[in-house]
């Protein structure tokens, strides 16, 4: 043997990716390690950026030999990413540009370039073009002339309006059963932990300094239900930037254990009492009425038969109507006298939706309206960022009518409206045939999901549901 053959022969072999992993993967780690070590020791302002490039370095070298590993990792981070953000305030201050925000698109995009681009891997069904094409109309959008708040409006916008399409794609590749799995029962595990902190931030002990010092900075007067005596009653967030986004969150996890308890995985159900409690106690009135939807869609879907299922629908909303009117004053007296402006703001919303004075719908459906209406009248779209936090960069007036659809023709025109219409009915109908196929538990929660998050698939400030959600939905849709 030449000496040239015992060099090539002490080479790693395998895919490129999993080479570059072997030769490169101890040295950037080694790197990376170094970097954040000085930068902690010298430069606090410089945290963030360098916490962000040393996640996006492990990410990616673990993504390079174990892309669903590296997948399941970044979807488990995003939970905490806002609580994280809150704990450097104290020492390398608030940024509202902070570049943690830009780990898990830097790897969603390293994943698929090696799929894709790498390793060749190719789809072709029906939903996959059609959510192609509406992750190409988003970006076409950038370059509206009559985008809200401009070019850098719109470039900002493709952080909430396409870069959760991107997980779909990585979900379509890596998603096989045993990582659903994983990521499913995490989910549980992960909303019990996140359910936790929030019964402890506003109703068994007092709010931490970073939580309280986050609320200041960004003047969130949305958390408050009340005042009691000099200071506020708030609803609370957790780990996330928003009480809505918690909210969904919980309710994601109570779903998920409801159709694998009803699949008789029964070691959920030490966890539904938690979520349940936090999830009620969470002021999230929209999260509880989809949460008790989806488990009613969930035992429809049980039932085997259209006949059963539109059955197990009617009798669901019979009974709550029932309740309601029959035990309805008697809860609103309860929850007046228990003295928890949390409650008493979730009961008197539910019970009494028409009541402007008690609920939101009415404004709710006004703000669809309102944004189906103005995807009609300006069928060029408004620019990929109109509707989402985004427009806040230029100081633009955002245009956010709270539900995805009627954003998606706020954003997008008339066009991409319909686009995304027509995505969301073939969701349905692909997972819900995918579990009559099967009968399984995984099909089952992803079903219950589709319903649990209805209108918020594709809504900015998610951080953590919109990724997750459109990598299950990946899988889920992916012909077998």
């Amino acid at each position: 043997m030449t000496m040239n053959q015992l060099r090539l022969a002490r080479l790693p072999s395998g895919p490129p990716t999993r080479v570059l992993a072997s030769v490169l993967g101890v040295p950037l780690l080694v790197a990376s390690a170094a970097a954040v070590g000085l930068i902690a020791v010298s430069q606090p302002e410089l945290y963030r950026g360098a916490l962000a490039i040393a996640l996006v370095t492990n990410l990616v070298v673990v993504g390079m030999k174990w892309p669903r590993a590296a997948a399941l990792l970044t979807l488990a981070f995003l939970p905490f990413l806002a609580l994280i953000r809150r704990l450097l305030i104290a020492d390398s201050g608030f940024e509202s540009n902070d570049p943690l925000l830009l780990v898990g698109p830097v790897v969603v995009l390293f994943l698929l370039y090696r799929l894709y681009v790498v390793e060749g891997r190719r789809s072709d069904d029906r939903l996959f073009k059609l959510v192609a094409a509406l992750l190409l109309l988003t970006i076409v959008e950038v370059f509206n002339p009559f985008a809200t708040g401009g070019f850098v409006t719109a470039v900002v916008g493709l952080l909430f309006a396409a870069v959760p399409l991107l997980w779909f794609f990585a979900g379509r590749q890596l998603g096989d059963e045993r990582s659903i799995t994983i990521l499913l029962y995490g989910t549980v595990v992960v909303a019990v932990l996140v359910g936790i902190y929030g019964l402890l931030q506003t109703q068994y002990g007092t709010i931490a300094s970073w939580d309280q010092t986050w609320i200041d900075i960004n003047g969130y007067s949305a958390l408050n239900v009340a005042s009691s005596g000099t200071s506020n009653v708030i609803r609370p967030f957790s780990t996330f930037s928003s009480n809505q986004e918690y909210a969904a969150f919980l309710a994601i996890g109570v779903t998920v254990a409801a159709a694998f308890l009803l699949k008789r995985r029964v070691s959920v159900v030490v966890a539904l009492p938690v979520l349940a409690l936090a999830l009620f106690l969470a002021g999230g009135r929209s999260s509880l009425v989809t949460c008790a939807l989806a488990v009613v869609v969930i035992l429809a879907l049980m039932t085997r038969s259209w006949a059963g299922g539109f059955l197990v629908v009617v009798l669901g909303a019979a009974i709550a109507y029932g309740g309601a009117s029959t035990f309805g004053p008697r809860i609103d007296r309860a929850a007046g006298l228990g003295g928890d402006a949390v409650v008493e703001r979730n009961v008197a919303g539910i019970l009494k939706p028409l009541d402007p004075s008690k609920s939101t719908v009415i404004g709710h459906y006004d703000a669809v309206v309102r944004g189906l209406r103005d995807g009609i009248q300006n069928p060029a779209g408004h620019g990929t960022g109109a509707s989402s936090i985004a427009a806040k960069v230029t100081a633009s007036q955002s245009r956010d009518s709270e539900i995805d659809i009627s954003n998606a023709f706020i954003n997008l025109g008339l066009a991409g409206g319909i686009l995304y219409l027509v995505i969301v009915v073939l969701m349905f109908r692909t997972v819900f045939a995918r579990y009559a196929r099967r009968r399984d538990a995984l099909s089952l929660a992803v079903a219950g999901l589709l319903v649990v998050i209805l209108g918020q698939w594709l809504n900015g400030g998610l951080y953590a549901i919109a990724p997750l959600f459109w990598f299950l939905a990946g899988w889920a849709t992916r012909p077998e």
